[in-house]
């Protein structure tokens, strides 16, 4: 199988909990079909806040050297993405916000094409987790990775989280190993368009600082 690596990348302060266990779940699914499979504990990580200063959208390099550095070139080298955070206060960490924050220019310029991925979101019963999972899932598309779903958990309690819940993760990865093997191309939505043009006119009014994202969309033709 060409597809050969799996990163899981997990928001939560803790390593052996909820969000942990659903995200080993999916993982294992992908190691037990051949994938390697690696898991980035963002708490563990020295990341620092996006500044909000452009250089990444007008240079094409954040400015800032910490651990981002190690983790972009992890998800680079991996073909299978999978987001995973409990839900603090409605929504995601602050610990997967920062890394997301810090992602902007793929975003901007989405160069993750050709891989798969999806998120775990685990709640203790307040909010919405599947809008949270939605959000996670828009991130990769924003990337240019495709996501293919999405797993829910519930846990109050580091462990709590239920055996059909952890078989919703199971099932994750085996959505993401089935994407691959049919080649699986979602259709464009109307959000996704959307956001597209709203970005695409960002960029081409701010194309005399947004730099780098202007060349990147001129490159394909997209802009002139």
């Amino acid at each position: 199988m060409f597809f050969v690596k799996a990163i899981g990348i997990l928001g939560s302060p803790r390593r052996i909990g909820n969000s942990a266990k659903m995200l080993d779940a999916t993982l294992k699914v992908l190691s037990d079909n051949g994938f390697e499979t690696e898991v980035v504990y963002l708490a563990e990580k020295k990341i620092g806040y996006c500044l909000g200063c452009g250089t990444c959208l007008m240079k094409g390099e954040c400015f800032q050297r910490d651990d981002m550095d190690e983790i972009r070139k992890k998800i680079e080298e991996s073909n299978v993405v999978i987001l995973a955070s409990p839900m603090y206060y409605l929504n995601v960490t602050a610990q997967m916000k920062t890394f997301i924050d810090r992602m902007l220019a793929y975003g901007h310029r989405p160069t993750l094409t050709g891989k798969y991925g999806g998120s775990i979101v685990v709640y203790a019963g307040v909010g919405d987790p599947k809008a949270v999972a939605d959000y996670l899932n828009m991130v990769l598309r924003a990337w240019g990775i495709i996501p293919v779903g999405y797993a829910i958990g519930f846990g109050v309690l580091p462990g709590e989280v239920k055996e059909e819940h952890l078989k919703e993760a199971e099932n994750l990865g085996r959505r993401i190993l089935r994407a691959i093997e049919e080649g699986y191309k979602p259709e464009v939505d109307e959000r996704g368009r959307k956001l597209q043009e709203q970005l695409l006119k960002l960029i081409s009014d701010y194309r005399h600082i947004l730099k780098a994202d202007y060349e990147f969309w001129k490159k394909k033709g997209v802009l002139k």
